[in-house]
């Protein structure tokens, strides 16, 4: 093997070190300027979202019941039904304020209102939900705050 091909590994050799730290680096950066851009997103998109909730037991029966006639309006619900879904709405309430108590887990607010819309599939009954399915605002109402 001559120097110059010596000379020639060598630089090559020593390119590609420059390359592939180059490589790494600059992926480094665009993983860290692309982490950024979401938590910004994140951090101002979810204090908007803030409702006012019912706040002791007697507002929170009142909301419930709007919200079992609000139902009833769409589908037409048995006694029974009623006071089941008067239940679930309590309780989407009472999560809900502990949750704002806590400081506004927007996680734990998804959850909440994932777990009230899978109750009113599981309860209600395919008719029923095909009803309620196809008034979206209605069904958002009944879940979300």
């Amino acid at each position: 093997m001559s120097s110059f091909e010596k000379l020639n590994t060598k630089r090559n050799y020593n390119i590609m070190k420059k390359i592939i730290a180059l490589s790494a680096l600059l992926t480094l950066g665009i993983g860290f300027t692309a982490t950024a851009q979401q938590k910004k997103a994140t951090l101002t998109t979810a204090p908007a979202q803030q409702a006012a909730l019912p706040a002791n037991a007697a507002e929170i029966i009142k909301a419930a019941d709007k919200n079992v006639a609000t139902l009833n309006s769409v589908v037409t619900l048995t006694a029974e039904e009623k006071q089941m879904f008067q239940g679930l709405f309590k309780t989407k309430y009472k999560n809900l304020n502990r949750i704002a108590a806590a400081g506004n887990d927007a996680a734990e607010k998804e959850s909440t209102y994932k777990a009230i819309e899978m109750k009113l599939r599981a309860t209600l009954s395919p008719d029923k939900m095909a009803k309620l399915d196809a008034k979206p605002a209605i069904l958002k109402e009944l879940t979300h705050e």
